[in-house]
């Protein structure tokens, strides 16, 4: 029992669908679920941030209205410094995953919404041919 042209056509749309389903549900979807997590993460950090900056910043200010000693205001300094430099280098990692990443989740989902249609297209085509032929 051979397949004839059309049958094989319908096989390899079917493969093809079953392809672009897999690449959306292992690779896809994991990949936007991370880059939602590190985007909550980083709004997360970003409020932190503000925060500790006010919080330092009325601490100064406090230290000043008391007439504090200038080392107790400069040790608040360097510690808000501080504090706010570790910030820093996680708002460039987020910023550089996100920009890695953008172009090839684009891309691969234009390649998932290609496989499904051209896979949709040659199943359906399949199925019309087998019935036209069992219609002659």
């Amino acid at each position: 029992m051979g397949f004839k042209f059309y049958q094989l056509g319908e096989l390899f749309g079917i493969v093809l669908l079953l392809g672009s389903t897999a690449m959306q549900m292992f690779y896809l979807d994991p990949l936007k679920r991370e880059i939602e997590w590190r985007l909550a993460a980083f709004s997360t950090q970003q409020s932190a941030q503000i925060q500790i900056k006010a919080i330092y910043d009325n601490r100064i200010e406090v230290l000043q209205a008391l007439n504090a000693p200038a080392e107790k205001i400069t040790g608040a300094q360097a510690a808000r410094d501080e504090t706010l430099n570790r910030f820093k280098n996680s708002d460039a990692d987020i910023s550089d995953f996100m920009i890695a990443k953008e172009g090839v989740e684009d891309y691969l989902q234009y390649i998932v919404l290609a496989l499904f249609a051209f896979g949709t297209l040659l199943a359906g085509l399949g199925r019309a041919m087998e019935m036209r032929s069992h219609r002659n």
